[in-house]
């Protein structure tokens, strides 16, 4: 069944999205809420796509990676011959409250309308990338907007691996100017981003009985804020995995404790609002874990109840047969490899006041195989700097006897040509549109663009976007009048780069 055809959008989202405008962007975007569109898992967004390009007599292509680009005509009040390229992102980061009705990844996004926000009801809502999507597709069926030759560029896993921009087709894009439609504010031009890298860290160590008497209990830190690891990495909000570490910590200072499990995390590049630890103790001593347990959570919300408000900690027994934990020994060797893991903001830009310059985000903890896997990334505007931080989580590998690894592709750091031809008419034509001058920003989070333009250096390419917050987390939101104000400024653009 065709895509355009399907009711994949919940009562409540359609309410939501009644009366916006620009009418036919805000359909695309609701028709998104009812589709799952996890990295690695971009199908079926692909597929609305697909099916509205067919819709409109588009041609299209898909490359060996899975990225798709459709090829718009230009329009008959627009003779220019020059291509543009329109370029967002398949995927959003899946991230959920525990009991959230609202499930990205199984394509069920609750929204609702809020003044003049929409926002995801305890998910994230996928404004980071859909509205960049829903744009473009609607410029393309505007009939009030002119434009020359158009090729929209949809791209996979950007929010993991970065593989669609990194193994893009050459012979896919022709066009010399692109608009990255990833930013998240209407009153600023994004003109460079950090650099990342994402690497893995795998260790293991064999589990045993645990000790005769002994029983095993469950630790769970909830409630956290999370967040974007490069909008809001500088925020000081608690990461989960850190959280659970000093619990553990803690309660070990007070009580013989070993651990059997630890997680933590939804998204490598999510600051994590959840973490889960298995704990064995002795049974003997179960009041006074309780009380050890509630220690550690008041001097953390302490240290961070003004960020961290909903703040919870529970502890529940377990009845587990045959339970085993890691010894000791490779309990303290665990927690000591996350321990030292550095994590948020490690410098500043010295160049630019109150722009982070380089971060880690220690985004997940998870078991597959008996082997405990951890994620990290690291984001730099210097590309020595984010060599160095992978470096120090590499040693900390090795001195646990882990192995790591770096995941392909490792992003540069990304900066707009002062020349640039795209440059210029953006801020013109914002000039033009609302008589101001945007920011010209440089982001934290690394953004497609460096991959894309390291590859293709001939593409003059600026990042433009609508008031987002909250990206990656639940409660994600996006700011309405700047959705129209952007597609408003997208429009012009696009208009003037085709004369």
């Amino acid at each position: 069944m065709s895509h355009l055809s399907k009711d994949n959008t919940n009562m409540q989202t359609k309410d939501a999205f009644e009366g916006l405008e620009p009418k036919g962007l805000w359909a695309h975007f609701a028709a998104m809420t009812g589709i799952p569109r996890p990295s690695g898992h971009e199908a079926e967004m692909a597929q609305y796509i697909a099916d509205w390009a067919q819709s409109h007599s588009y041609s299209f292509g898909r490359d060996s990676v899975g990225n798709i680009c459709v090829y718009v005509p230009a329009t008959p009040n627009a003779p220019g011959l020059r291509p543009v390229a329109l370029q967002a992102h398949l995927d959003m980061v899946c991230v959920r409250d525990g009991d959230a009705v609202s499930d990205p990844a199984t394509g069920n996004i609750q929204t609702a309308r809020e003044g003049e926000w929409i926002k995801a009801l305890g998910s994230t809502l996928g404004a980071d990338d859909g509205i960049g999507i829903a744009a473009a597709l609607y410029l393309a069926q505007d009939r009030e907007a002119a434009h020359g030759p158009l090729e929209l560029l949809f791209t996979i896993e950007e929010e993991t691996t970065f593989r669609g921009a990194d193994g893009l087709d050459p012979d896919v894009i022709h066009a010399d100017v692109m608009l990255n439609l990833d930013a998240v504010s209407s009153a600023a031009v994004e003109v460079g981003c950090a650099g990342a890298a994402w690497s893995v860290i795998r260790w293991s160590a064999p589990r045993r009985p645990i000790p005769e008497k002994w029983v095993t209990g469950q630790i769970v830190l909830s409630g956290l804020r999370g967040g974007h690891s490069g909008i809001d990495i500088h925020l000081n909000r608690l990461n989960a995995i850190k959280g659970m570490l000093r619990l553990l910590r803690q309660v070990a200072a007070d009580l013989p404790v070993q651990v059997c499990a630890i997680e933590g995390g939804d998204a490598t590049n999510a600051i994590p609002i959840r973490a889960i630890s298995t704990i064995a103790y002795p049974g003997s001593e179960a009041g006074r874990l309780v009380q050890a347990v509630s220690a550690a959570r008041l001097d953390l919300a302490q240290q961070y109840g003004e960020n961290e408000p909903a703040l919870q900690v529970t502890q529940v027994a377990l009845d587990t047969s045959s339970p085993a934990c890691w010894s000791p020994s490779d309990s303290d060797q665990l927690l000591d490899l996350l321990d030292v893991i550095p994590s948020g903001v490690l410098a500043m830009d010295p160049n630019s006041p109150g722009l982070v310059e380089t971060s880690n985000n220690l985004g997940m903890v998870a078991e597959e195989s008996a082997v405990v896997t951890v994620h990290c990334l690291s984001r730099s505007s210097s590309a020595s700097a984010q060599a160095e931080v992978v470096e120090s989580i590499e040693s900390a590998a090795h001195l646990a006897g882990a192995e790591f690894a770096v995941i392909p592709p490792v992003v540069p750091p990304w900066r707009v040509d002062p020349g640039s031809r795209a440059l210029a008419t953006v801020l013109a034509a914002y000039h033009d549109l609302f008589d101001c001058e945007p920011a010209t920003i440089t982001g934290h989070g690394a953004a497609e663009s460096g991959t894309i333009s390291q590859h293709f250096p001939r593409l003059d390419i600026v990042s433009l976007g609508p008031d987002i917050e909250g990206a990656h987390m639940p409660g994600e939101r996006v700011n309405i009048p700047s959705v129209l104000r952007f597609y408003r400024l997208l429009s012009e653009v696009v208009r003037r780069l085709a004369f």
